[in-house]
């Protein structure tokens, strides 16, 4: 069913994701028996991989703590659901910064194999989406997560944005951040908990001390 490479690089991602597998359970997934098990594992061993292992009925292999693992492996499926969320937030105008979405594809598409490579590229060509907002703004990462940060942990933010012509500065506290109808949006209330409204064209903001904190 596996090639017996597929099936190293399958024992690779296992012990990645499921650290103290047993033998039992590996040859269970793959197919085969412990002792093909067991000659994977030295194969992998072979190629500089660190796996340490454990006997008695709750022993398994796992890779050996603070190892710095390669690079990812994905399936077809992954590679495909990767591709065309990036190809979607850059068409759309969700993207923080443009210039990183269209980055990172660059990068993920130079380390998938020619042929799926090439699979993908014929997927973006035909694929169509709507086209983004004319007036898509884009807030920069660290303004996305500083504020994503915020809302989690219930802080007040210093937040600069703009209203009609001008720009102005304002002290929120922000419960929500959403992208409906192609913009990005956020939900913050006053200095007091029920004076809420949205803000649309985040420039900066500067998350306020833990003295600010409140409740929401």
């Amino acid at each position: 069913m596996y090639h017996p490479t597929t099936r190293v690089l399958a024992i690779l991602e296992m012990l990645q994701s499921r650290p103290g597998i047993s033998g039992a359970a590996i040859a269970e997934q793959l197919e085969v028996d412990r002792r093909t098990v067991r000659r994977y594992i030295t194969m992998l061993e072979d190629l500089g991989i660190p796996i340490e292992s454990t006997r008695g009925p709750y022993g398994g292999y796992r890779l050996r703590p603070g190892y710095k693992l390669p690079p990812l492996m994905f399936s077809d499926n992954e590679a495909l659901a990767i591709t065309l969320s990036l190809i979607l937030a850059q068409r759309q105008g969700m993207s923080v910064e443009p210039a990183a979405t269209a980055g990172a594809l660059a990068k993920f598409e130079r380390v998938l194999p020619e042929a799926l490579r090439e699979r993908l590229q014929a997927v973006r060509d035909v694929v169509t989406f709507a086209p983004a907002p004319a007036a898509a703004f884009y807030p920069s990462s660290s303004t996305l997560m500083g504020l994503s940060l915020a809302i989690t942990r219930g802080e007040r933010v210093l937040l600069r944005y703009q209203s009609g012509a001008a720009e102005t500065e304002r002290r929120v506290g922000p419960y929500r951040l959403g992208f409906p109808r192609g913009r990005w949006a956020l939900a913050a209330g006053g200095q007091r908990p029920p004076a809420k409204r949205a803000f649309r064209h985040i420039r900066t903001s500067r998350r306020v001390g833990s003295a600010e904190i409140f409740a929401h």
